[in-house]
């Protein structure tokens, strides 16, 4: 049993990196619930409850309980469309509701996309905005007058103080303060290194509680260097979550249930190719069984999913396009040499690209695909698309 001793006066902001765009960069704790939805499995909106997330009580209670030992830096990863927002948000929300603990989210991906080295900017904003939301502490403003970020001024009112007396007095004012970045990953294209600043948050700021989240897992273990003796943030102690994919079982149950929703009842067998082509991904899974509810055949609704993975791929794969038109060459590779759930050789992929590529730019090309998550190995020199959606765009493109 969580024996959390929070207050209506406690704080919570996130800062994360997430799978999901926002249309704000920025969430105040003041969440309308009104129960369950009846039909929540197969909403293709982040979910904003715990009861309406399917499957992931366990990585709940480890958060909760994480903070309940006054852990203050947490890191949940997992594939892409795993659910990560959903999760956080839920859980945020969960906290809010039962135990008056304000929160602010902040979408990384959106501040960088504005203000790609100054995403300062956009997060002293969203400081604010969750300054001056309900659930913060209306002291706060009395005390502070403005907000200052690298230089970069952000006036509530009067002379504007630097973004450390800002946070400085939100710990003071609170027992619990926690700060997340969604898609924290896309924070590395900053013009500084934030890194700084979150050491020196963990470090001194000990009612403050910092939340990362990310898809692109080795870009962000990247950008946060734990493990560089050098490093800002190394020697601090992390809790991650990791978000994993449903197992077959899981799956199933996922999907009768949403249709139960519905009214609807579906014969598991024809279900179950629907279960090893989308292996286990949340948000493919809600898709297909939204496009079934709006009416499309078994057949339709994967072909659905599909292009919307196609249209998602060319997205998150334009930074890489910029870089070398390689890494989609190899992707294809591995795609055509994996076919029937099998894995790529190294050797095989270098020779697909006709030998014109040196062993270390191999590796690196190779390196940035699975710190990106399109890839994995599964061996040495063996390689193989995670998510077979992708697999099956990739065969396509």
């Amino acid at each position: 049993m969580l024996m959390l001793k929070l207050h209506h006066c406690q704080v919570m902001v996130i800062l994360t990196a997430s799978l999901y765009s926002s249309e704000s960069l920025y969430t105040s704790m003041e969440v309308t619930h009104n129960g369950v939805c009846p039909q929540m499995l197969f909403n293709v909106q982040p979910k904003t409850s715990i009861d309406e997330l399917f499957g992931r009580r366990a990585e709940y209670l480890t958060f909760l309980d994480a903070i309940e030992k006054k852990r203050n830096f947490f890191i949940i990863t997992g594939p892409r469309r795993i659910g990560k927002t959903s999760f956080l948000y839920a859980t945020l929300n969960e906290l809010h509701k039962e135990y008056g603990v304000p929160y602010a989210v902040i979408d990384a991906r959106a501040a960088t996309s504005l203000n790609s080295k100054y995403p300062q900017r956009i997060i002293a904003e969203g400081l604010h905005k969750a300054i001056l939301g309900k659930g913060f502490v209306g002291g706060i403003i009395s005390k502070v007058r403005g907000i200052k970020l690298s230089g970069i001024e952000f006036e509530l009112h009067g002379k504007p103080p630097n973004i450390t007396e800002v946070l400085s007095t939100i710990n003071e004012s609170n027992d619990l303060v926690i700060i997340a970045f969604d898609e924290a990953q896309y924070l590395r294209f900053s013009n500084e290194d934030l890194t700084r600043l979150f050491a020196w948050i963990l470090d001194t700021l000990h009612n403050i509680v910092l939340v990362f989240t990310g898809s692109q897992v080795g870009v962000l273990e990247n950008f946060l260097r734990i493990d560089d003796g050098n490093a800002p943030l190394f020697g601090r102690y992390e809790v991650r979550i990791s978000l994993p994919r449903f197992n077959p079982s899981e799956s199933l149950e996922f999907l009768r249930r949403g249709f139960e929703e519905y009214g609807s009842s579906m014969d598991e067998r024809e279900l179950l190719p629907v279960v090893n082509t989308l292996d286990g991904v949340p948000g493919w899974l809600v898709h297909y069984g939204a496009h079934r509810i709006d009416g499309l055949t078994n057949e339709e609704a994967i072909e659905q999913v599909l292009k919307k993975a196609m249209i998602y791929v060319e997205t998150e794969f334009k930074e890489l396009d910029r870089l070398s038109p390689r890494y989609r060459k190899i992707m294809r590779t591995v795609a055509r040499l994996s076919e029937g759930g099998s894995y790529a050789r190294w050797e095989a992929i270098r020779d697909s690209l006709g030998g014109r590529v040196d062993e270390k730019s191999m590796r690196r090309y190779l390196s940035k695909l699975v710190d990106y998550g399109f890839l994995e190995t599964i061996g040495y020199g063996k390689y193989r698309i995670p998510d077979p959606v992708l697999y099956r765009v990739f065969r396509r493109l």
